[in-house]
This record gives C-alpha cells, structure tokens and sequence, in this order.
C-alpha cells in the first residue's frame, strides 16, 4: 500500500484471510470433515458477504490503481495482458493473492458459493 490507510487494510485484510484459510483447513483436514461439512457451509455466505463489503467497489483489496501495461495492450492480469511496474502497481498487493487463493479453494469446495457476490466472482475474473 501507498498510504497509512492502505497499509492498514491490507494488514487486517492478511490477518482475516488467515483466519479464514484456517477454518477451512480445520475442517478438511479432520477425522471428522463430513460432521463438520455443514457448519463450515453454513457459514460460509457470512464469511463471504463480509469479504465482498470490504472489498466494495474496488478492483483490489487496496485500492483500484493498476498499471495500463503497454501501449496498445491490455492492462491488469488477464489472458494475454502484460502486468508493468509502475508507480500505480502497488495497488495490486500480496494479499489480492491470498484472498484469490482462498477463494478459489472455497470455490473447489463449494463450487457456487460465490454465486451471490458478483464484485468477488469480477475479482476472481481479474486473474484470468
């Protein structure tokens, strides 16, 4: 992150993502997964909604500001595009990454759960 505020988010985002990786981890790798499969996805959509309202409107977790990449290109991280270092590239942050990889494995998980939350399902479709 570029500022105070930025820096902030994204540590308390680190943490959160943590805490949620964990619990999914908890349940996987226990003797006891299929007792324990319908809690986790019960609160699941929680979770989620909690996730999808920090993020807001927002192509990142700290912010919107991504390079354009070259002329003539595609800017941001899909198919085909070139990610460029430039003073705007901060904005995509370590923790864009773990928030895809935790979302993802809950995907695998529960292949629809991120069905009603359209701005995670756009973050996702961010990485191509």
């Amino acid at each position: 992150g570029e500022s105070e505020e930025e820096i902030l988010r994204l540590d308390m985002l680190e943490n959160q993502i943590m805490d949620f990786r964990m619990s999914l981890v908890m349940v996987c790798y226990n003797p006891d997964f299929e007792k324990l499969k319908p809690g986790y996805l019960e609160q699941l959509p929680g979770k989620l909604k909690l996730f999808s309202n920090f993020l807001g409107d927002r192509k990142w977790f700290a912010g919107d500001k991504v390079p354009p990449g070259p002329p003539g290109g595609r800017g941001g991280l899909g198919r085909g595009s070139v990610l460029t270092v430039s003073p705007l590239c901060p904005q995509l942050t370590f923790v864009d990454f773990l928030m895809f990889d935790v979302l993802d494995q809950n995907r695998i998980f529960e292949p629809k759960c991120l069905e009603p939350f359209k701005n995670l399902k756009e973050f996702m479709e961010r990485f191509g």
